[in-house]
């Protein structure tokens, strides 16, 4: 099976896609023949794992208009049985031609069966919306990230296939990877043993993201600090994100900071590498990220924590079932009361408990289980109306 993944960013970690599509490209290639077409300003920051030889890496000039008619060149004389599209990323920029990838490999003008992945599709820009919504009709597998999303596009997709895979754990992708081939090779590498909260800063808090994604609750999050304060507990909140000078969001923070007199206690740390993610979560007591909708799985902060030893605090009001712990409701008093009962001991006496059952659940955001899925699909689409005897690694 051949199959292009079409991305603007790939692997620069700093574009939450671009580094899922760089991870799943890898996950698939052991499988497939994968080609890996990205923004050639938002490529890798480190090459893939050195014993994968059937993905390609493909760089290109750009995604502009002036662009687009390139790639789909490469795409159509490419001669791939699945061109997919993530969409939207970091390297795509705000040029709406991306969007039209799916619509000019549509029916005749290629052999190639089209899938796309939306990503946040619901809370995006209402133009970037039109884009997404123009792509539907030139799909043959439309794939989100979350139950919610698949429920609001199914009826906008038809006759056509809609499913939910979750974001994957890009953390631990490389690992998975190696532990792969060394099964194959006779080798059962030993889990390591949980080595618990000592040690670790007194009254940590620790959350990171891209502070351009909404609904973060950051807000929500400092006004719960002050509330803990008023309390007589003086957390510290180590903030990762790169929040540039200049940024409409970096001077709401700012301006929360100062609104709730947190000088003191906000430590910002600047975008984290993803090599130093793991060191940076683990140096703290508790991982808060107390998101709008609740709890859901397209989000790929809490996604790569998941197997990290760090017990999660998440939002209210979500509706797929999980392991973290979550305030009563979604009010910065409820959250307050929370952390304040788990910095006070709850969070030391259960610790093994609550590693081991946001571990187990972090299982489906493996790559290797994310891609088998997607194979699986890909396969049933190069089968459909194909004779019986076909095969798809001709």
């Amino acid at each position: 099976m051949r199959i292009a993944m079409v991305s603007g960013s790939a692997g620069d970690t700093r574009c939450g896609v671009g580094d899922y599509a760089f991870e799943l490209a890898q996950h698939l290639s052991l499988d497939a023949e994968v080609h890996l077409y990205f923004d050639r300003e938002h490529g890798p920051l480190r090459p893939p794992y050195e014993k994968l030889s059937t993905l390609l890496l493909q760089p290109v000039a750009g995604y502009s208009v002036l662009h687009l008619p390139g790639v789909v060149r490469q795409l159509r004389e490419g001669q791939y049985d699945i061109v997919h599209v993530q969409y939207p990323s970091r390297g795509f920029g705000n040029s709406p031609a991306p969007g039209f990838i799916p619509q000019s490999l549509a029916g005749m003008n290629s052999r190639s069966r089209v899938v796309a992945t939306l990503h946040e599709w619901s809370s995006s820009h209402p133009l970037r919306v039109m884009v997404m919504d123009q792509m539907l009709p030139s799909l043959d597998l439309l794939i989100v990230t979350n139950e919610q999303e698949l429920e609001k596009l199914a009826g906008k997709m038809r006759e056509r296939t809609v499913m939910a895979i979750p974001v994957g754990n890009v953390l631990s992708s490389r690992g998975e990877l190696e532990a792969i081939w060394a099964e194959a090779e006779g080798a059962t590498p030993a889990a390591a043993p949980l080595a618990g909260p000592g040690g670790r800063k007194p009254l940590s808090l620790f959350h990171y993201g891209l502070p351009t994604t909404k609904g973060r609750g950051l807000r929500r999050l400092l006004e719960a600090l002050k509330v803990m304060r008023e309390a007589r507990l003086n957390p510290r909140l180590y903030l990762g994100g790169d929040f540039r000078n200049g940024m409409r969001e970096t001077e709401e923070l700012l301006g929360w900071i100062t609104q709730f007199e947190l000088q003191d206690c906000v430590e910002r740390l600047g975008h984290i590498p993803l090599d130093k993610l793991a060191a940076s979560a683990e140096s703290c007591l508790l991982g808060v990220f107390p998101f709008d909708e609740g709890y859901s799985s397209k989000r790929s902060s809490v996604a790569t924590l998941s197997q990290l030893e760090l017990p999660l605090v998440v939002g209210a009001g979500g509706s797929e079932e999980h392991p973290y712990y979550v305030p009563k409701n979604q009010s910065s008093e409820a959250l307050a009361l929370l952390l304040i009962e788990l910095l006070r001991g709850r969070a030391e006496q259960e610790w093994e408990a609550q590693i081991e059952k946001q571990r187990d659940y972090g299982r489906r955001f493996s790559f290797s289980n994310i891609a088998a899925t997607h194979l699986a699909q890909y396969e049933k689409l190069l089968k459909k109306d194909m004779p019986e005897d076909w095969n798809y690694n001709q």
